[in-house]
């Protein structure tokens, strides 16, 4: 069932107050250093909030009767909510505009997209509804189902659409070893993680020698972008990274920061940072 769209209400004080369909929760907002700016009032009325632990993850407290998980759109796609411990709902309202990028890169026909650390499958789904065949990867089983359960909500389960659960190196790995290639490749990596078989990823380490090794796989390049939440991963950061991994002109990779526009305000929440690069706007 429907239930409306994602709204940003207010941020403010590291926090944020979200209306996830008809549902108002807050959560951490680590970059809003700024004064809150609706009254203390809105902030204590809303139906949960999100404590973080200092060990990690974190609980909700629940101030009215939630259900198990409700959907909402956001912009043209509908999306699977649950509130989890780690405070995520599962979806990524500041990728908004990469997912309409992906959906537009994804147009040429037999384009092939990789999109590593998939999670609940936004990018996916956006290049899927451009008409790539896309092979979605993530180590968590839940999270596939999850992204899964969100492509049928979207009519998109026919398409052709690969669901891998597995550690991304890995994957990247075997994919060498099979001589599989892909022409778009998408990634927004965590900071830390863990895969199905214990394995650790630090994003400090391991990415820049995962692109070397993604950059194998991938040929002829038609576009790439890669996301990322880590504190101190500027746009600049990023488009060094492709610019010297890829070989691509520093000047044609665009970068910037993932905002979420508060609501009836002059105010945008920054989200994360990206970096990007397509060859056909290439001129």
């Amino acid at each position: 069932m429907e239930t409306g769209s994602y709204v940003l209400l207010d941020a403010g004080d590291e926090r944020k107050i979200e209306k996830i369909g008809p549902y108002q929760v807050t959560r951490q907002a680590a970059q809003a250093y700024w004064p809150k700016s609706k009254p203390e009032q809105d902030w204590r009325q809303v139906d949960a909030v999100h404590h973080r632990s200092s060990s990690g993850g974190g609980r909700w407290e629940f101030r009215n009767k939630l259900p198990e998980s409700w959907n909402v759109h956001c912009g043209p796609m509908k999306f699977m909510i649950k509130l989890t411990g780690f405070g995520h709902i599962g979806l990524f309202p500041e990728q908004l505009e990469n997912w309409t990028w992906i959906e537009k890169q994804s147009r040429e026909p037999e384009m092939k997209v990789l999109n590593l650390f998939g999670y609940t499958g936004g990018s996916t789904l956006a290049a899927a509804c451009g008409g790539a065949n896309v092979t979605h990867v993530d180590a968590s089983k839940g999270v596939v189902q999850w992204a899964r359960d969100n492509a049928a909500l979207n009519g998109l389960q026919e398409k052709p659409i690969r669901w891998i659960v597995e550690d991304v190196a890995r994957y990247i790995e075997r994919e060498q070893k099979r001589g599989s290639f892909y022409q778009g490749v998408i990634l927004d990596p965590p900071s830390f993680g863990r895969g199905p078989r214990g394995q650790v990823w630090k994003v400090e380490t391991d990415l820049a020698p995962l692109l070397r090794e993604i950059k194998k796989i991938i040929k002829p390049l038609k576009f790439i972008l890669l996301s990322c939440h880590t504190p101190g991963y500027s746009p600049r950061c990023l488009q060094n990274l492709l610019h010297l991994v890829f070989g691509l002109d520093s000047s044609q990779v665009q970068g910037g920061e993932m905002l979420i526009p508060v609501e009836n305000a002059d105010l945008a929440l920054p989200s994360g940072t990206y970096a990007r690069w397509s060859a056909a706007e290439q001129h």
